[in-house]
């Protein structure tokens, strides 16, 4: 997590620079959608790091072509929205959030739950 953290501080200044080279108004409206598209990928993440080696399961699953995932996991996959799962696995979202809530559904035997 401290990684992600100094690649949206990188990020975010490298934003920051760009703008201000360009204009006032601009680097202001730079600035702020940068703060909102990093707290957004904060929140995403925050889901699946509470499960306790989720992180390593779906990235196990995804190179192996089986997935295994534990039940905290499950929980977490299955709480995270689309648009989160994009954003914290953007190379694994070609169609692979579905297989994973699918799986996690028919582990818990429970209808799947609508994802905002």
């Amino acid at each position: 997590m401290r990684n992600t953290g100094a690649i949206s501080a990188a990020a975010l200044m490298m934003m920051v620079v760009l703008a201000c080279a360009t204009s006032p108004l601009l680097a202001r409206s730079v600035v702020e959608e940068s703060k909102t598209i990093v707290d957004d990928i904060e929140k995403c993440w925050a889901t699946v790091i509470r499960a306790s080696g989720c992180i390593q399961d779906v990235f196990s699953s995804f190179f192996t072509g089986r997935i295994s995932l534990s039940p905290q996991c499950c929980t977490a996959i299955e709480g995270i929205s689309d648009n989160c799962f994009a954003k914290i696995f953007p190379f694994l979202d070609f169609g692979f959030n579905p297989l994973l809530k699918s799986f996690c559904v028919a582990q818990s035997g429970a209808a799947p739950s609508p994802t905002a």
